[in-house]
């Protein structure tokens, strides 16, 4: 389906004016070009010495205070300044030289380091009546590291500039917790200006930083920190949705955080678990996310693009704020949605080793396949070349058909395929359809086949799962759920042997399922008793389409203020916001892939996951705002449509492409 590129007649000279002026004010006179080059700056490009100038460092706090401590250690001139006294003397103790005042510091320093709460205290130590402007030597470089308002940010630059006085802004983002890895040197930068200054700066930023990503002109670099910042909030309350639903469903929460590493819920809390365990984290205050919520929403607002994930994210962070204050750790808000929830979330580190597939020996076992359709068809392939034998069933017979003529033992029903199965494997799109086949005419529960086990990798609902086990089992036979992910994706992994399954059930019935899925899987994780693994599916899925939202919302954002959309998520894949979109950055584009997961079958998981969440008494506003967007796009693209395609849609919400394209559109108002 093409992109929307007509509006009424006359409309496009009229809506482009508009556009720009929207630009104009928000971001300064030119749109930002895409950066020259891609590549990041690592610690591994620091051959050369470096410059160590004399540097001050204004804010003296977690983030501020550890910088300023690196800088000394490395034996740097650190002068400090901060309203805090104590925080001060405690600076001192490290051989910081303490300022009187902003004014006093500059007047001793080369370059001045700014890590304040926002852009306010930004604007008062530069331009207040004892700031930075008043003792600056011309020359003097102001490097921001605050997460503020960008155009606040410009305004405050351009007022330096009068004065010989150069800015850059280069936001922090550190998922392992900014103070200690500003300690060691690991910190991320994302930073905005001028070639000569950023290039100025290096030495700095090299000595504090392990990333340095430059995104474009001033003020580009706290644009991409809002986005990653905005991913970040998004990626944990969607992220302790899910995860509340499992505990109250008895899952083992760590496993379950490890199925969304190597799956599609990747986000920087299951890359780095501790996040929501160190919830009173030192620095990272709920105050200030809070902030950069409401100037992402700014920003949205006067770029006229809808944003209604991440402004939903930042209601959630305000509610929390109000319950536990805004000094509160960020990760608090874990404590506040447990309560809301009634349950207690329950972290315990474990040996994910026996995860991974082992070297597969000889194998006798006969499987039967139910389901020939993409994923199917593919394990069915491996299945055979792997040399085991395969009966086989679709309604399509052509798609059986197919299969036959690879080596498939064609049955004319499920009850045939159970009948000569040792394993039978259930490849089918919903949980109505599992029902039809185990229990309808000539169904797989008619077979004689006591001590059967079959293993459903349907993401289906885990309450009819549960009712369909206790029916089999009647008759003997045994059921598990072997629910499906990896990063690759269902029948792109599995020639690959890359699949990832999230399963439930007996202990025993899991080991011996692996006979047969170890053949085309490379992790296996255990989630609990039966249902469990479509319970964890179903949290991995919201997670995965609640983030993909909010970062196409956020980029198409920055999209509308000229920042390069491949840039800046290749800089949020190193910070916070982090997630599975970031890493395959290559389904980010404005001409986004066909095919793959159909948009059809996410929307029935949402759909499940709504229902489940609320069934469970826990608060879904992520995930059930994401299912009603999500049968928008279905009712655009049809059933059918991939995953990725959901960017067209939100491409026509927003009159932009990703890469900058203004689509010709009726202006808004």
């Amino acid at each position: 389906m093409g992109l929307l590129t007509t509006g009424r007649a006359g409309s496009p000279d009229h809506s482009a004016a508009v556009r720009a002026d929207a630009a104009r004010r928000i971001i300064g006179r030119s749109r930002l070009p895409p950066p020259r080059d891609r590549r990041p700056t690592t610690r591994q490009d620091r051959g050369e010495a470096m410059a160590q100038q004399t540097v001050g460092v204004i804010g003296l706090g977690s983030l501020g205070g550890a910088m300023a401590r690196r800088l000394a250690s490395l034996g740097w001139t650190v002068h400090g300044y901060d309203v805090d006294t104590e925080r001060l003397a405690a600076t001192a103790a490290a051989s910081v030289v303490a300022a009187s005042s902003p004014a006093a510091l500059a007047a001793a320093c080369d370059v001045v380091l700014l890590s304040l709460p926002d852009s306010d205290a930004v604007h008062r130590a530069c331009l207040g009546d004892d700031g930075v402007l008043h003792g600056a030597r011309a020359g003097l470089l102001v490097v921001d590291t605050t997460s503020g308002y960008p155009p606040q940010t410009r305004d405050i630059a351009a007022q330096l500039h009068a004065r010989g006085i150069r800015m850059i802004d280069a936001a922090i983002t550190a998922p392992a917790g900014g103070a200690s890895a500003a300690g060691e040197g690991r910190l991320t930068f994302i930073v905005g200006g001028a070639e000569a200054d950023v290039a100025a700066a290096q030495p700095l930023l090299r000595a504090l930083g392990e990333h340095i990503f430059p995104v474009g002109p001033l003020g580009a670099g706290q644009i991409v920190k809002l986005v990653n910042n905005t991913c970040a909030a998004i990626a944990a309350i969607a992220t302790l949705e899910g995860l509340l639903v499992a505990q109250k469903h008895g899952l083992d929460l760590w496993q379950n955080l490890a199925v969304m590493r190597v799956g599609t819920g990747h986000t920087a809390f299951a890359r780095h678990p501790a996040m929501l365990q160190a919830r009173g984290r030192a620095g990272a205050h709920i105050g200030l996310m809070t902030k950069d919520l409401a100037y992402m929403s700014r920003l949205a607002r006067d770029t006229r693009v809808p944003m209604a994930v991440g402004d939903a994210a930042g209601h959630v962070f305000q509610m929390a704020e109000r319950e536990v204050g805004a000094d509160a750790g960020i990760m608090q808000i874990a404590d506040v949605m447990e309560r809301w929830a009634d349950a207690r979330l329950t972290l315990q580190p474990v040996d994910e080793a026996d995860a991974r597939r082992s070297d597969l020996g000889a194998s006798d076992c006969v499987v039967g396949l139910i389901g020939l359709g993409n994923i199917g068809a593919a394990v069915a392939d491996i299945l055979l070349a792997d040399g085991l034998t395969v009966w086989g069933y679709d309604v399509d017979a052509a798609a059986l058909s197919a299969a036959a003529t690879k080596g498939l033992r064609a049955a004319g029903s499920p009850r045939e395929v159970a009948a000569h199965a040792q394993i039978l494997i259930l490849a089918l799109p919903q949980s109505k359809v599992v029902g039809e086949v185990l229990f309808g005419k000539d169904g797989v529960a008619e077979a004689d086949r006591p001590g059967l086990l079959v293993v459903d990798t349907t993401s289906g609902y885990p309450d009819d799962t549960r009712g369909f086990g206790a029916r089999l089992a009647a008759r003997g036979m045994r059921l598990i759920d072997a629910a499906i992910t990896g990063e690759r994706g269902g029948s792109y992994a599995i020639p690959e042997r890359n699949l990832t399954f999230i399963v439930g059930g007996a202990a025993a019935d899991v080991t011996e399922a692996r006979r047969a899925l170890d053949h085309f899987s490379s992790h296996l994780f255990h989630l609990g008793p039966l249902g469990a693994g479509q319970v964890a599916k179903m949290v991995n899925n919201m997670v995965c389409s609640v983030v993909g939202v909010g970062l196409i919302e956020g980029l198409l954002v920055a999209a509308k203020l000229g920042v390069d959309y491949q840039k800046a998520a290749e800089a949020l894949d190193h910070g916070t916001g982090a997630s599975f979109w970031t890493h395959n950055r290559a389904l980010l584009s404005p001409e986004p892939m066909k095919g793959g997961f159909y948009v059809g079958l996410m929307t029935k998981d949402l759909r499940q996951m709504a229902r489940f969440a609320h069934d469970s008494g826990v608060p879904n506003p992520l995930g059930d705002l994401t299912y009603h967007l999500y049968q928008l796009f279905c009712r655009d693209l049809g059933y059918f449509g991939g995953i990725a395609q959901k960017i067209e849609v939100l491409q026509r919400w927003a009159g932009i492409t990703l890469d900058g394209r203004s689509l010709e559109l009726e202006p808004l108002e």
